[in-house]
């Protein structure tokens, strides 16, 4: 009788638990897999550096161009070829999607924070759509366009052994963006981000960030003097 009583719990037990994940499935699954459109993502030639933003799967969700929000999306984005990818469970395969058809995704990187990128239209050299990382959100965006290049440096073998001078290189592009006034290309250091402005603002910003103690040094000093100085109601001459 103490046999079969445990059997019986054993069952519920079991199938309690497959309902609740059933359940926490669907919770999440707000969409259907069939509105991602895109094509299988071919592999990339194994060269020297990294031609991902982010190495591993990161969990995010994309925002379609209707609007509509798809969660619970395991994604990559390849700065190489400005191409954000996905896991589809189902198939299963990697999915490059249709960059037409998104506003933008995000995704939760190693080190918990998260990365909003927006899909726009950009009329600079090399026109077309791209997706820009969105570095500050405001009257005045700051973006970073997170290209990656393929380029030579000096010989070396690579995984089999074949000699070759080839390796993929970051090559990142900061802009100011307006929609009245279009992108205006900056670099993250203080000479540049200074003449940004207009030459009777360029004194007083400078007091503003010494007071702040902020040494715009590397990309993160750099975003926040740029939210220090934005606060301050300074505007970029485009």
């Amino acid at each position: 009788m103490t046999t079969k009583i445990i059997q019986i719990l054993f069952l519920f037990l079991a199938c309690s638990f497959t309902k609740t994940g059933c359940a926490q499935e669907t919770m999440n699954i707000k969409w259907g897999h069939e509105k991602i459109k895109g094509t299988r993502q071919l592999p990339y030639a194994a060269y020297m550096g990294f031609p991902f933003l982010n190495n591993n799967w990161a969990p995010g969700k994309i925002e379609f161009a209707d609007g509509e929000i798809a969660d619970s999306l395991y994604l990559r984005y390849s700065s190489f070829k400005d191409e954000l990818i996905y896991y589809n469970k189902h198939i299963p395969a990697q999915i490059v999607i249709d960059k037409e058809s998104l506003k933008g995704f995000s995704f939760v990187d190693d080190a918990g924070k998260t990365r909003i990128f927006r899909e726009q239209y950009y009329d600079g050299y090399m026109k077309g759509e791209r997706y820009f990382e969105v570095l500050s959100d405001g009257e005045t965006d700051l973006l970073v366009y997170r290209k990656v290049s393929l380029g030579t440096t000096l010989p070396y073998k690579d995984a089999k052994g074949i000699l070759t001078d080839l390796a993929y290189t970051n090559d990142y592009q900061f802009y100011f963006y307006a929609p009245a006034n279009g992108y205006t290309s900056v670099r993250p250091n203080w000479p540049s981000l200074i003449a940004k402005f207009e030459k009777t603002d360029q004194k007083p910003i400078k007091k503003l960030l010494r007071k702040n103690r902020i040494r715009v040094s590397d990309e993160e000093s750099f975003i926040l003097a740029w939210k220090v100085i934005e606060k301050e109601g300074y505007k970029v001459a485009f």
